[in-house]
């Protein structure tokens, strides 16, 4: 099922009890500091949980496209661990609260696998977290390569939530959203033509990450 509502239905409790407290503030005639504070947390709720659309930069079977929005913090050649446990490149991409919390489908084809992972919630400035916490796996492939990406719990996220199920997914879908604050890495296969860079700051179903091309 394809995410379309404007505000996503996960942020309801947030919103509803928010914008609760927001309206009691007035009809009580709360201090003016105090509505101002409410005022504020019911927008950045909205803002949090809205849900934009995004269409790529490029389109087609050897685009790879951000699965999510934030600042690309490294990119390295390393050996996937869940899946394929072969030589990638990953990228990991720090999201601030500021971002959008919504991650996309990074290739068109078939999410085949996931594997959610109860964890800790450490600081990601802990060069742990991105062993030891909550963590969502998500395998895609396609009829050229595959493409995993680990969404990853952070210190104030307390929940990640998925939107589909194994099976067909488009180029840009949303297929889930980690609970404020987070961190997604991505990992590419090694012939990838790289189209970003360490301190980009990139768009989740938008940004165009890599091309690959096939070895001659």
């Amino acid at each position: 099922m394809k995410k379309t509502e404007i505000i996503l239905k996960e942020g309801y409790p947030f919103i509803f009890v928010t914008g609760g407290i927001f309206i009691l503030s007035l009809l009580f005639r709360f201090d003016t500091f105090w509505q101002m504070f409410w005022f504020v947390i019911i927008s950045f709720m909205l803002y949090f949980f809205s849900n934009p659309e995004r269409i790529p930069d490029e389109m087609g079977e050897d685009v790879i496209i951000s699965p999510a929005d934030g600042e690309i913090i490294e990119i390295v050649e390393t050996k996937e661990p869940f899946f394929t446990n072969q030589e990638m490149i990953k990228i990991s991409i720090r999201l601030s609260l500021l971002d959008n919390h919504i991650q996309r489908a990074p290739i068109e084809g078939i999410l085949k696998e996931r594997q959610y992972v109860h964890g800790e919630f450490l600081a990601l400035s802990n060069e742990k977290a991105s062993e030891l916490n909550e963590q969502n796996r998500t395998l895609f492939e396609n009829n050229k390569f595959s493409v995993i990406t680990n969404q990853i719990a952070g210190f104030i996220t307390r929940r990640i939530v998925t939107f589909v199920e194994e099976g067909n997914i488009d180029l840009a879908q949303r297929y889930g959203i980690i609970m404020f604050g987070s961190q997604v890495d991505i990992y590419l296969p090694k012939e990838t033509i790289l189209k970003v860079i360490v301190g980009e700051e990139i768009k989740a179903g938008e940004t165009l990450i890599g091309i690959v091309r096939e070895e001659n």
